[in-house]
């Protein structure tokens, strides 16, 4: 048997380990800042508990993208355990024991759809390295791999990651606000913080010149003084507190509350997260369609009282329906006097249904599904008549964030808790394309963004939008007021 049951951890990745043999959690996070050997962790304990007799366990170790793969972890695996490494197929990307079991499988998905490449694989552990980067979808749909035919052990679905990255709203929710949803259970999730300090290995040699241990490190200090004596010490401490604040805040000490809704920094939840009440009748109310099939499909109620303040009433928000039956669900919710969304609105309907192009194509490239009638057509067989919705982005985005209140000295725009959660999720992980900050990463045209529910609201709120004045840098009027009666672009 090849000699790598015996590991060398980290006080934090002790506990990972303790977490993994458990059968408490079936979800561990471990990580929030950078330098807390992660990668370093999950490579070993997978190698620990294939090849230990006692477990036995397949692995997965997962990162988004191939390149990121091979330098992380294979790589790594060859310079350190260079023996292990002659049972590796390089083809299939899978460790192998001497019995020709498989151990470890290395897998990425560098697209969204090539996930679906694990569909029926089974594995007792899966390692998520950076999980940030992958996708809700992605994450969720290896957990279906997540099984096992080992008596009395509970497969385990461990996630490394830092702030920032396409789910970041996801991964904060359920590590670290603790926030759970559905069939999702409390217990079923633990969250190992780890940062730079809590390696010893990069002040190693400035310990020992100080004459100091790793024991006087880890039993005699505390936290602070571990801190400090790296902040102080540790080059790569040096570098990260030299970013900008923001990266140095999420980096360093692993703040998630930087890298969330940094497109719409604006935002507090504090003031514009509100209970619900009933929506007076004279208020005017728009609703919004992003139609989708494969992708979610986003419709929204939204209202704006006399003093320009505009609430968001309700989303519902699915995915794998045909139009008809989103069709059927949205109506129901709109004339359903037993709804949730009748009761708030008292049974108003809209004054105006808006929607992006999608509803309007039949058997285009923009058509969700290659049919004769279109959503549109599908909602007026109903008596609801969509109308094209204003889509321009980069207006509809400044307009929306000038009812915050880091425009305002206070906000004109509220959600309704209870019944937004897609959208608030969307808020609070929305960040600015790199190369355009004054639109969202992709753009609209990356299908790993969640942005169903922020384009759909962004149309209902267009549609409802006082005369207002913008400029841009030559003092041109970028957008047109609206016509105060129809709520409609002019």
């Amino acid at each position: 048997m090849i000699p790598v049951n015996k590991i060398k951890l980290l006080p934090k990745q002790k506990l990972l380990k303790n977490l993994i043999q458990g059968n408490s959690a079936s979800w561990i996070g471990y990580g929030g800042a950078r330098g807390g050997a992660k990668s370093y962790a999950i490579r070993e304990l997978a190698l620990f508990f294939g090849f230990n007799k006692k477990y036995k366990l397949k692995s997965l170790i997962f990162r988004r993208f191939s390149k990121e793969l091979l330098n992380n972890h294979i790589l790594p695996l060859y310079n350190k355990h260079p023996k292990v490494m002659t049972l590796f197929n390089k083809s299939e990307k899978i460790l192998y024991d001497e019995q020709k079991n498989p151990v470890i499988s290395f897998g990425y998905a560098d697209s969204e759809t090539d996930i679906y490449t694990f569909q029926g694989m089974e594995y007792d552990l899966i390692f998520i390295d950076e999980a940030t980067q992958c996708t809700e979808n992605q994450i969720n749909f290896l957990r279906t791999t997540n099984r096992t035919t080992k008596s009395g052990f509970k497969p385990k679905m461990i996630l490394t990651m830092n702030p920032g990255g396409v789910s970041h709203a996801f991964i904060k929710r359920i590590f670290v606000d603790k926030i759970f949803r559905g069939n999702e259970n409390s217990s079923d999730y633990k969250f190992i913080y780890s940062h730079l300090w809590d390696n010893v290995y990069w002040v190693l040699q400035k310990l020992a010149e100080h004459g100091y241990t790793v024991d006087d490190y880890y039993k005699k200090w505390n936290e602070e003084q571990r801190r400090n004596f790296c902040l102080n010490y540790s080059d790569y401490a040096s570098k990260l507190a030299g970013l900008p604040h923001e990266l140095k805040l999420a980096y360093l000490y692993g703040d998630w509350n930087i890298f969330g809704g940094s497109f719409f920094k604006g935002f507090d939840p504090s003031k514009q997260i509100i209970e619900p009440f009933l929506i007076p009748k004279e208020w005017k109310l728009t609703a919004s369609i992003d139609p989708g099939f494969s992708s979610p499909c986003s419709f929204g109620l939204t209202a704006r009282d006399f003093e320009g303040n505009y609430y968001r009433v309700y989303t519902y928000y699915e995915k794998e329906k045909s139009p008809p039956e989103h069709r059927n669900a949205i109506v129901s919710l709109l004339k359903d006097p037993k709804s949730v969304l009748n009761k708030l609105t008292g049974g108003k309907l809209p004054d105006i249904f808006v929607a992006g192009r999608d509803a309007f194509a039949k058997k285009d490239r923009y058509a969700i599904i290659s049919s004769e009638k279109t959503f549109a057509d599908l909602f007026a067989d109903e008596g609801f008549y969509l109308h094209p919705a204003f889509t321009d982005r980069k207006q509809g985005w400044w307009a929306w964030k000038s009812l915050f209140s880091d425009t305002l000295a206070e906000p004109k725009y509220f959600i309704f808790s209870g019944f937004n959660n897609s959208l608030i999720d969307e808020i609070n992980s929305a960040v600015a394309d790199n190369k355009d900050p004054e639109d969202l990463s992709g753009k609209g045209n990356d299908p790993s963004v969640s942005d169903h529910a922020l384009d759909e609201q962004r149309y209902g709120l267009m549609a409802l939008f006082k005369p207002v004045k913008f400029n841009d840098d030559k003092g041109k009027t970028v957008f047109r007021n609206l016509e105060e009666d129809s709520g409609f672009w002019l």
